[in-house]
């Protein structure tokens, strides 16, 4: 508070109004009352001063509090791995950069600490590969946006990491996209030059990285979509021109292509693959450094982005969680902070859908295999102050049924693979209006684990590997509705 101010209670002196009297209306001691679902601007005004908050009102799905980290961390990953655990691995804490990681187990609702990483890293990217194992790669432990080039390997068998191949380039701010032949694809961030246009690509069975093609432009900061026909999807960051691009890698090529420009500049947002194969973006920072709360989507058939809905509030740093029910869980995130929002694909609108139980940005979200989100770490703002947190909370969907889903079927329907080898597994919905969509929003699960694993992280899902010899039922699942197939490892 500046120097010769001072503060004073005026809750009983202000005069208290509702924008929608409809939705809520307040008395002249501040109490408000709700009467029915919807929003209202709550303004107190004294003399010629006023202030006036946003009021959201509705039966809203429950975050609750589950098990506390071992330790504050923002800006680590959080990958779900095929025993439905999940590692959060690195990240900054109040220490500095850390090489600390830990595993959430879902039927307990607890962290517990695993094997250091081989280096400290905050801003990593991680990536589930299909035997299992987790990549680790890239960010920063200094000052700055100096990239690193190393990259590990987490074996949750054993849970300990070990060092693989190094990258040519030292990224930060970059992305991570595993392919559809199990490669995974590293493109720009920024390196000690700036940002860089170069991109590689990792081989889990050689354990290196090779130069591929470059991007049309260098960017950090931006979005990497696996797109459902094995192309990749690279939208927005920064870039020395400063303006809205977008590109498409093709890995048969090894090269990328430019592709319609988004309808903004924006950097910091996130990208979500929908059950209709378009390509969701969501809020990020703008042009003049200002948080937006636009959206748009991207359609793999013409290349083009059109917009759609915007959130209700303007976020960066925020997560964007795919859900069971083919909606996106949008939640904190700077302005964001506790208000969480749900986007349906149908409507092409956010509504709000209930408030954290921590406001963070800077977190990490990961669903579960029950459909549970878990949201950990990150920035939390308490009294005013921003502090990192070690505190995690779940969000509970109030459905996990697409609308209108009538049945699923697994393809192909009676695989057979090799030990040691891989299976990309596709589940198709047919709904109530005769439409088929390749549902990304699914859970995976294998009848017999110890013959092949399936997987269900963001990065790498409905992928089944063969363990050991024997059939296994491969089921994609969204609540009531399932399908399934048969797989043969051999």
């Amino acid at each position: 508070m500046p120097l010769g101010t001072t503060s004073q209670d005026l809750t009983h002196q202000v005069t208290w109004t509702s924008s929608a009297p409809t939705v809520a209306t307040i008395d002249s001691s501040g109490l408000v009352t709700t009467h029915t679902s919807g929003q209202t601007t709550i303004t107190a005004s004294y003399q010629s001063a006023s202030a006036m908050t946003t009021l959201f009102v509705g039966n809203f799905p429950q975050f609750v509090s589950t098990g506390v980290m071992t330790i504050a961390r923002q800006g680590a990953t959080a990958t779900l791995l095929n025993s439905g655990k999940v590692l959060v691995a690195g990240g900054e804490t109040p220490g500095g950069e850390t090489a600390s990681a830990e595993v959430y187990d879902p039927s307990s609702g607890t962290f517990s600490s695993v094997g250091n990483m081989t280096i400290s890293r905050a801003g990593a990217r991680a990536t589930l590969l299909n035997n299992g194992k987790v990549l680790i790669l890239g960010g920063t432990n200094s000052i700055g946006l100096v990239g690193l080039t190393s990259a590990e390997l987490y074996d949750p068998s054993t849970g300990t990491f070990s060092a693989t191949g190094s990258m040519a380039v030292g990224r930060n701010g970059h992305t991570a996209t595993l392919l559809s032949n199990g490669k995974v694809l590293v493109a720009g961030g920024a390196a000690p030059a700036g940002e860089t246009a170069s991109a590689e690509v990792y081989d889990p069975s050689t354990g290196t990285f090779s130069v591929t093609g470059s991007m049309t432009v260098g960017r950090y900061v931006h979005t990497a979509t696996l797109l459902k026909n094995g192309t990749v999807l690279i939208a927005g960051g920064v870039n020395p021109a400063g303006a809205a691009s977008a590109e498409i890698y093709d890995p048969s090529t090894g090269t990328f292509s430019a592709t319609g420009n988004p309808t903004i500049f924006r950097y910091q947002h996130t990208a979500t693959l929908l059950n209709t194969g378009g390509v969701l973006l969501i809020g990020g920072i703008t042009e003049h450094s200002q948080d937006t709360s636009s959206a748009e989507l991207y359609d793999p058939a013409s290349g083009t982005f059109s917009a759609t809905g915007s959130m209700l509030i303007s976020r960066a740093e925020h997560t964007a969680a795919l859900l069971n029910d083919g909606e996106v869980l949008v939640a904190g995130g700077s302005l964001g902070y506790n208000v969480a929002e749900l986007y349906d694909p149908t409507s092409g609108q956010f509504t709000v859908n209930g408030s954290l139980v921590n406001p963070r940005l800077q977190h990490t979200a990961t669903r579960l295999i029950n459909g549970t989100i878990l949201l950990a770490g990150g920035f939390v703002f308490l009294s005013s102050q921003e502090s990192l947190t070690a505190s995690a909370e779940l969000y509970q969907p109030s459905s996990l049924i697409p609308a209108g889903l009538v049945s699923i079927a697994v393809t192909p329907a009676n695989p057979s693979i090799a030990v040691g080898t891989s299976q990309s597994m596709i589940a198709n919905g047919t709904f109530s209006d005769g439409s088929v969509q390749r549902l990304a929003s699914v859970t995976w699960s294998s009848s017999n684990a110890a013959i092949a694993s399936i997987s269900n992280d963001a990065s790498n899902s409905g992928v089944a590997f063969g363990i050991t010899a024997g059939t296994t039922t491969i089921t994609a699942t969204a609540g009531s509705v399932s399908g399934s197939a048969t797989l043969s490892a051999q």
